[in-house]
């Protein structure tokens, strides 16, 4: 494949009304890139990326022979791709040695989402197009996706990771986008330097609340009522109770606004309530995860250099 491929996306509107603008990719070889938006983008984008001969694509809901074996399926795989590919180091793969001989309908809905990656690990494509890898899958069916992913792209592989979850595609990703109606946006997922702040005086507990926007109305939040913070291409969004409220303050201004109430910058583009934190998450040596106890499932990203420091404020 060549260093570099191209890949235009045609304009997508419903009656009449701009969904998303005309798009153009570039793609580097060995490299996954996470695509961020709602459903109904994902399901046009996916259609039209099936259009290009290099790229294979996996649905989420692709269908299974339920009554084949573990290793029954692997083999019925690779007769449609012509693959000589070892049973065995799929197997070790996907981590599926000792549940070889179980048949589909045995096994749980993360096992079967695991064995969904074997065309993509097979096929001769230089490009796959996985969507929803991490979806609804427990965390050792995560690590494994995760470990299948990196090994793509050891095979030389790019891969496009399709989600409606943006914590999802931070994961696994090198690039990181979000497409939305007004075109396809590159996040930032570089770990940042260590943020020098000028500790102020010790002093008195102010509740000083956080304006927002949504529809004309201005909403006040109390601190204690945030989950977490996250900026988007500049964009700040502040979550409450599972719903992102625009915000026009910096995202270095509420860092330093809320730091006494405790909340703590876990990454570039997030800062997080820390009485919300529930659990931390090691994915790989570099990637790591907080799960918050909010009303809805909530996992954001810890960078690497923040985990020392995170350990340090909690006692650990």
């Amino acid at each position: 494949m060549e260093k570099n491929l191209a890949i235009t996306i045609d304009a997508f509107a419903i009656e009449g009304n701009l969904i998303s603008p005309k798009i153009e990719m570039q793609l580097e070889k060995e490299s996954i890139f996470g695509i961020y938006s709602d459903v109904a983008k994902i399901n046009y984008l996916t259609k039209q990326l099936a259009s290009y001969s290099k790229i294979h694509i996996e649905l989420r809901e692709n269908g299974m022979y339920h009554r084949l074996t573990v290793n029954e399926y692997i083999n019925f795989v690779k007769g449609l791709y012509h693959s000589s590919v070892d049973n065995t180091s799929l197997l070790q793969l996907l981590d599926f040695i000792d549940r070889r001989n179980v048949r589909l309908e045995k096994l749980t809905y993360s096992e079967k989402q695991r064995l969904r990656l074997i065309p993509c690990y097979i096929n001769e494509k230089p490009i796959q197009v996985i969507e929803e890898p991490f979806q609804n899958l427990d965390e050792h069916s995560k690590r494994t996706v995760l470990n299948c992913l990196l090994s793509l792209k050891e095979k030389q592989k790019t891969v496009i990771l399709l989600s409606n979850n943006m914590e999802d595609v931070f994961l696994a990703s090198d690039f990181v986008f979000r497409l939305d109606s007004k075109g396809l946006h590159k996040l930032d997922v570089k770990e940042e330097e260590p943020l020098m702040i000028e500790k102020s005086e010790t002093g008195p507990i102010h509740f000083e609340k956080i304006p927002t926007k949504r529809n004309e109305k201005i909403i006040l939040f109390n601190p204690p009522e945030i989950d977490y913070i996250e900026s988007v291409e500049g964009e700040v969004s502040v979550y409450v109770g599972g719903e992102g409220y625009p915000c026009s303050m910096t995202l270095n201004e509420l860092e330093q606004k809320l730091t006494p109430f405790g909340f703590f910058r876990c990454h570039r583009s997030y800062i997080v309530n820390l009485q919300k934190v529930r659990e931390i998450i090691t994915w790989t040596r570099n990637s790591y995860s907080l799960s918050l106890h909010t009303s809805e499932e909530n996992i954001v990203p810890l960078s690497k250099n923040k985990l020392v420091e995170l350990k340090r404020i909690i006692g650990i």
